[in-house]
């Protein structure tokens, strides 16, 4: 089925047609703001370009060429390996014990941790109001850290490590208490000697969650803590020097999300930070993506060829495999001594005569061999005699009278007179055979 076939002007136009659409999405594309990513939980994700996201912190130190990557996978030593600094920031889901563990010994060997252990479950599940509060530990009949479902609302396992007071909104609001100052006139109070602060004058927050007085527990109990941000609700911006490394802790995330890295000097704290943090522990700078519900999985046919080789069916899989090359080299290679290439002789024009003669008897086309001999013979007899092969019989068989003799030219004229009735194999071999001598005789003059 052959394609239908356009004129030239119909395949101008559609070449044209083309172009433009091709140019009108790719300016689409150039000009329409990107689309919006989040999620129903307000999480600072560095996939998110909402306001509550973190992906222009993510991009702005990619664009100043520091070594930004995700962590997507459980922290442990082999995914931690080659970071230099982690950001944390309001992990959805919670970090297990031993990702504690291994997290403390990490920064204890010199590396950063940057983290925001606020509860974006319960602060989101609050505000939409989908969700009791969380019960407080005075409340609970379980021993701390066992309840379940304190965890679960909590989102984290950071509230074993610091203090966090989220509940400053709450007393602003209610009545008899102290009063509590405006938001526009918190004020900010940076510590100026702390390489942080550096050229910064005011930083702006989203929310009244803030350390206690006493900020550090657990492990980090006995740590002196330095408090680079203040304001006149309490402390904001902790710095923590754990073994040979430091723990950089915010109680709002704020100011790293996409709505809060604009205002103020948010911005550039980030980039002290980051410029700090990189002189103690250089390496990548990663995002834990991991503990807000964006794990790393491989491709499907990956995911079930790992699964495969680390069950009980990798000894059945290698063995499959072994079997698999052994075929494949007992295919390939020949066992035993070379044999040499067998060479087919060289056809004869014999052969090619006889296998004619045969496909002309069992066909029965002994008139059609006549013909073909004769006019072959014809044709030989012109070019011997100097004729042209038009020569009509007349003149070709006075020719061969004049140089073969008049017994020849009887011969030849004998063979001329079979096309025209009916001979048998054996005439006309006798035929060919007298066509042949008389050729040879003007060939060879003998």
């Amino acid at each position: 089925m052959s394609l239908p076939e356009l004129p030239r002007t119909d395949r101008l136009l559609w070449c044209i047609v083309l172009v433009t659409a091709a140019l009108v999405a790719l300016l689409a594309w150039l000009l329409m703001p990107p689309e919006k990513t989040g999620s129903v939980v307000q999480q600072p994700s560095t996939f998110f370009n909402v306001g509550y996201g973190a992906k222009a912190a993510y991009l702005v130190l990619d664009r100043l060429e520091y070594p930004v990557g995700r962590l997507r996978r459980p922290i442990a030593h082999e995914t931690l390996n080659g970071i230099g600094c982690l950001f944390i920031l309001k992990p959805l889901l919670g970090l297990q014990d031993f990702e504690m563990t291994e997290l403390a010994a990490w920064v204890r060997q010199g590396h950063a941790l940057v983290v925001v252990p606020g509860w974006s479950t319960l602060e989101t599940f609050r505000a939409e109001g989908q969700a009791k509060p969380a019960p407080k530990e005075s409340e609970c009949d379980k021993p701390s850290g066992a309840c379940s479902e304190c965890k679960k609302q909590r989102g984290d396992d950071f509230e074993a490590w610091f203090n966090v007071d989220d509940e400053a909104a709450s007393r602003r609001k209610t009545p008899g208490t102290a009063a509590q100052p405006d938001r526009s006139d918190l004020g900010t109070q940076v510590d100026a000697g702390e390489p942080i602060c550096a050229g910064i004058r005011r930083l702006t927050t989203g929310g009244d969650c803030r350390f206690a007085k006493s900020p550090l527990k657990g492990p980090l109990a006995k740590l002196p803590a330095k408090a680079f941000w203040k304001d006149k609700l309490g402390t904001i911006g902790l710095r923590v020097k754990l073994g040979d490394g430091a723990i950089i802790a915010l109680a709002d995330a704020y100011p790293l999300t996409n709505l809060g890295i604009g205002d103020a000097d948010n911005g550039l704290l980030l980039g002290n930070i980051v410029r700090e943090l990189s002189h103690l522990s250089p390496g990548e700078i990663s995002f834990d993506e991991y503990h807000h519900g964006f794990a790393g999985r491989d491709w499907s046919a990956l995911a079930m060829t790992k699964l495969m080789l680390a069950g009980p069916w990798r000894w059945a899989a290698a063995q499959a495999v072994l079997v698999g090359m052994l075929a494949l080299y007992a295919g390939a290679v020949r066992f035993g001594s070379p044999r040499d290439v067998a060479r087919k002789p060289r056809r004869q024009q014999r052969e090619f005569a006889e296998a004619a003669g045969r496909l002309l008897d069992e066909a029965g086309a002994i008139s059609l061999a006549i013909e073909t001999l004769n006019r072959y013979y014809r044709d030989r007899l012109c070019r011997a005699l100097h004729l042209e092969p038009e020569t009509d019989n007349a003149r070709l068989r006075q020719a061969v009278r004049d140089r073969a003799g008049e017994d020849t030219a009887a011969l030849f004229e004998q063979a001329q007179g079979t096309q025209s009735r009916a001979v048998g194999r054996q005439q006309m071999l006798t035929i060919a055979q007298k066509l042949h001598r008389v050729a040879e005789t003007l060939d060879h003059g003998s």
